[in-house]
């Protein structure tokens, strides 16, 4: 799978701009490891820790035993979990067990069906979410954009109009929350104030840094096509994780950090930054690839050692006190990024 190969992950390639967040070391901390608690209520589940496992894959028989590997780890653990992109089963019901086997895995946990915005939009659209939300009992519906994508893609969807409009419908008919993601290139605030604006529940930043899919498409196009150049030049277009969740925090929502979160620390940038929890894809679908359950709960575990003790040394007991304590300091490029977006922090 080319998913599974490091050439395609930017964080690999010194892509990730988490280096240039720097928490504040608290020599002297009050009270006892043991007394940070990670817990987060998330879609009316009560969560071990606000980390979430992205939706990455579904939709061929390959990918059946990856979805149940990454539920039964969720359900294990109990963190929420993703879906890939039902796009597939929308037409083909043969492969919704693929999608299926996560809720019949993951019964305790929060389960978020997933679409594209080119499917949600028209007369169908509404229609569309239901049935992806409907055909894996999901707690919510993430809506994701990636324009990038589709315009790499040798199949690709290239009409977006009435995107917004179409997603302000889909939050009308369905009867759980709807949350809006990127894939790699991230969102800003002046897109997520619109989307606050029409009743999104959660924006999934899903910035710069992670996994890229311009340069998968780029692997899946002909050698010497306009598409497989062109990839190689937006391979790491957009905004990177750490800005995009400093602009969107700054507004009125739930905010997930990801795009290149790779460990605990990584996490605990994301929450420090401003994110409700952070969330990663890759570094739990390849541990699914290599050792299965087992190496997807003892990459989850790690994920949450490393989050409690960058807690506890930054004198948190609670991810909120670390979200709304402001402690790092920006480096650059990072911090000319702020100033020159005029972020208040």
């Amino acid at each position: 799978m080319i998913a599974e190969r490091d050439e395609i992950d930017l964080s690999v390639r010194g892509g990730s701009w988490f280096k240039y967040v720097i928490l504040e070391h608290n020599a002297l901390p009050e009270g006892s490891f043991d007394d940070v608690d990670l817990s987060w209520n998330f879609l009316g589940y009560d969560l071990s820790a606000p980390i979430i496992i992205e939706g990455m894959t579904g939709g061929h028989e390959d990918t059946l035993p990856i979805n149940k590997a990454l539920a039964e780890a969720a359900q294990r653990i109990g963190v929420a979990i993703g879906v890939g992109s039902q796009r597939a089963a929308l037409t083909n019901d043969s492969v919704i067990d693929t999608f299926l086997v996560v809720r019949n895995r993951a019964h305790d946990v929060p389960v978020i069906a997933n679409l594209g915005v080119s499917h949600i939009i028209g007369e169908q659209g509404p229609e569309n979410a239901k049935r992806a939300v409907d055909m894996i009992r999901a707690d919510a519906l993430a809506i994701h954009l990636n324009p990038l994508q589709e315009l790499l893609q040798p199949e690709g969807s290239t009409d977006f109009s009435n995107s917004l409009i179409s997603i302000r419908e889909v939050i009308r008919e369905l009867d759980v929350p709807v949350i809006v993601k990127e894939v790699g290139a991230g969102i800003s605030a002046t897109v997520a104030k619109y989307l606050v604006e029409i009743g999104v529940h959660a924006i999934d930043v899903a910035g710069v840094g992670g996994t890229s899919w311009a340069l998968i498409e780029g692997e899946r196009s002909p050698h010497g096509s306009i598409k497989k150049e062109a990839a190689s030049r937006f391979f790491d277009w957009g905004i990177p994780t750490p800005c995009a969740i400093l602009e969107v925090s700054s507004l009125d929502t739930i905010t997930i950090g990801s795009g290149g979160v790779r460990s605990g620390l990584d996490a605990a940038k994301c929450i420090a930054l401003g994110a409700h929890a952070a969330g990663a894809a890759r570094p739990f679908f390849v541990s699914a690839l290599s050792e299965g359950v087992e190496g997807i709960v003892k990459k989850l575990e790690a994920f949450i050692y490393e989050l409690k003790v960058a807690l506890f040394l930054t004198g948190s007991l609670t991810p909120s006190q670390l979200r709304l304590s402001k402690k790092y300091v920006l480096l650059e490029p990072l911090k000319s990024w702020v100033e020159g977006r005029h972020i208040f922090i």
